[in-house]
């Protein structure tokens, strides 16, 4: 008997429990995910029902004190009843009236009060439900990280004795690097749209203290304010130089982690001359300068939509890049459930009695002729995560 024989016969019994508890335990991962969706949505409904009841109550306190008041008044129905039977009608009217919006405020308030109970019913079964499935998934990893290992000591290396073995050993580490390369590729991307958006946000700032600055220059051309409209201008056109500068400092970390990207056009924040300006401060200065802060919110301005179709264009390359790493995440999930199932072949062909055909202990002699059992009975899929081997 060769060694790898050996070590199938050896391991048969611990690969059938593995793989026992695998299909038990299948779908845990998906249902606890489901589960705590499903949690939280209950918490968020809980949440607004108990909103909406307290105002619910405070309506029908109202109502109701409206209608006790308006029943019990003496004065009311005496003033009434001096209007002979036209005044008793409209009493009884109003009394109903009362009445009536009371029941419905009771009613509405009634109704939420169910539902409130119903949802926490809902939550303590989901609640006690989590528990089981945290455990079930425990359960799957562990024996998914078990079985891994034991095949990996196992089939390591060439196994020319289980047909398949070693080539779809080969699939799967090649699938691997390529969605290690592809992970890499959409982190990369991902990056460089954040650093995008982080200058989008300075952008904004700058645009902000340019308007203010404008704002403070109308106040100035007009004569008021005086030099405290100067220094509010200055201050302004400031804080929009210094976001200016913090936003290029994004733009040239979104740039190095992806060249396509082009360079912000410049955007030149004009402080004005402070001789004229201030020292010789009038009208036609004041204008100037005005006209100056509007040419810079102009390049401002044209500044922020060339960085929207940027990060159009990012949000393109990110999502393709997502779709890539998706589409190699599934093909390193199917060659490992693939390379898993020849591997458990490989014990049900020995479980069941078919051995391996190695005639005097040869290696390579090729496998028995019995056919394996059905394997999609045992293991139905292979989860996502966990070593690759």
């Amino acid at each position: 008997m060769s060694q790898l024989s050996q070590a199938l016969q050896h391991a048969a019994a611990r690969n059938h429990e593995l793989l026992a508890t695998l299909a038990q335990t299948d779908h845990s991962a998906t249902e606890l995910t489901q589960t705590v969706a499903y949690i939280s949505d209950l918490e968020g409904q809980i949440k607004t029902t108990q909103q909406q009841l307290r105002v619910l109550h405070r309506t029908t306190e109202d109502e109701r004190k409206d209608h006790l008041a308006y029943r019990d008044s003496t004065f009311k129905r005496y003033a009434h009843k001096i209007g002979g039977k036209k005044g008793a009608a409209k009493f009884d009217t109003r009394r109903e009236k009362e009445e009536r919006e009371f029941m419905e405020a009771w009613q509405k308030e009634r109704e939420g009060e169910e539902r409130l109970e119903e949802l926490k019913r809902a939550l303590n079964t989901a609640t006690t439900d989590k528990p089981r499935l945290e455990n079930d998934r425990a359960r799957h990893e562990s024996a998914q990280r078990e079985l891994d290992a034991m095949y990996y000591s196992i089939f390591s290396g060439p196994t020319p004795e289980v047909p398949g073995e070693d080539m779809m050993e080969q699939t799967v580490q090649q699938a691997k690097q390529w969605f290690e390369q592809c992970q890499h590729s959409f982190s990369t991307e991902k990056s460089a749209g954040e650093a995008l958006r982080r200058v989008e946000q300075r952008l904004k700032v700058a645009n902000m203290s340019i308007n203010n600055a404008l704002d403070s220059s109308r106040m100035d051309m007009f004569g008021v304010g005086g030099s405290f409209a100067d220094m509010m201008e200055r201050d302004a056109l400031s804080q929009a130089q210094v976001a200016i500068s913090e936003s290029l400092r994004h733009m040239d970390e979104a740039r190095r982690l992806q060249p396509q990207i082009h360079a912000l056009r410049d955007v030149n924040i004009d402080h004005g001359h402070f001789m004229s300006d201030i020292m010789f401060d009038n009208i036609f200065s004041d204008m100037n300068q005005h006209e100056r802060i509007k040419a810079s919110a102009g390049q401002l301005a044209t500044a922020q939509t060339q960085l929207q179709n940027e990060i159009r264009e990012q949000l393109d390359r990110a999502g393709g890049a997502k779709a890539q790493l998706g589409q190699a995440k599934e093909n390193v999930e199917s060659a490992r459930t693939e390379l898993q199932s020849i591997r458990a072949e490989a014990f049900e062909r020995l479980a069941g009695g078919g051995g391996y055909g190695y005639g005097n202990d040869t290696a390579g002699a090729g496998v028995g002729d019995a056919p394996p059992p059905a394997y999609g009975d045992v293991w139905q899929s292979q989860p996502a995560g966990g070593p690759v081997y």
